[in-house]
């Protein structure tokens, strides 16, 4: 489960698939990884309208980068897309990456509620009254301070751009993580098998089912008060590429994840007390 730097480190995927609307485009791209040993998280996320993301040494992807998954799907199917988004990422950013997991708008309302909702802080109210609640309803607004959010407002709580940026959006979907992952620890160990059973209809993943109990675990001791997060947008992360798209600039990406994600170092070996002296013989 660990990687061979020590850390677990995960790629989420948002898709944008539902019934109505049978794409897979991915405006959710985020690594977040833990530091086992101290339990400090980080988690990164790249925009979507990212352009000419490295692919390999030579290649790049030059749409939009919420396209990438679909576009691997195409080629190769899922189980082989989220394999190769996981590289690609990783790669591009400089950290390995150990597990990738795929969730859409249906998951994302019921996975929430299984876990009883999830509690996000805000440091200033978001509204936008363009966002469609439904056919006849327009407009949402979550005030500054606590928010418990079901299912249904946790989606919108993700999607909703209109009122600031998809750069704000990002930072709400970290907060959204952190929510979830604070809510399936406050229902402890003994709820993980519902959970985990629940989540194999609903997310994609390569994370083996049986190492669920280690990775609740890791999770368990995840400091979520000690983290780092990031966006990777304009203008400190990337520069225009023209209209609304942008384009890393990939050292300072990977100086970031090579300060935030770094390889855990084994603490070293205290050293042997020497050895008392033996006891005169009488």
């Amino acid at each position: 489960m660990l990687g061979t730097d020590g850390r677990l480190t995960v790629l989420l995927l948002g898709s944008d698939y539902r019934p109505a609307h049978p794409g897979n485009r991915t405006d959710v791209i985020m690594v977040v990884s833990v530091d086992p040993t101290s339990g400090a998280v980080a988690a990164a996320s790249i925009p979507r309208d990212v352009t000419g993301f490295p692919t390999s040494s030579k290649g790049t992807y030059n749409a939009k980068v919420n396209g990438l998954y679909q576009s691997l799907i195409s080629r190769m199917g899922r189980a082989k897309a989220g394999r190769e988004m996981k590289r690609i990422v990783g790669d591009g950013i400089g950290v390995e990456v150990d597990a990738y997991a795929v969730v859409g708008f249906d998951g994302v309302r019921k996975l929430v509620n299984a876990v009883g909702g999830v509690d996000v802080t805000l440091a200033k109210a978001v509204s936008d009254p363009y966002y469609w609640v439904t056919a006849r309803k327009r407009g949402v607004y979550f005030p500054a301070g606590r928010n418990h959010l079901n299912g249904d407002q946790a989606l919108i709580f993700a999607r909703t751009r209109k009122g600031d940026n998809d750069f704000e959006r990002a930072r709400r979907q970290q907060l959204l993580v952190a929510g979830a992952v604070d809510a399936v620890r406050k229902r402890g160990l003994k709820n993980l098998p519902k959970l985990v059973s629940f989540g194999a209809r609903y997310i994609a993943t390569d994370l083996r089912l049986d190492s669920a109990a280690k990775l609740f675990e890791i999770v368990a001791s995840a400091r979520l008060d000690h983290s780092a997060g990031v966006v990777f947008g304009p203008t400190k992360w990337a520069s225009s590429a023209g209209g609304t798209s942008y384009r890393l600039k990939l050292g300072e990406v990977r100086a970031w994840t090579a300060k935030w994600m770094a390889p855990v170092v084994p603490p070293s070996p205290a050293p042997a007390a020497p050895n008392a002296s033996p006891s005169p013989a009488r």
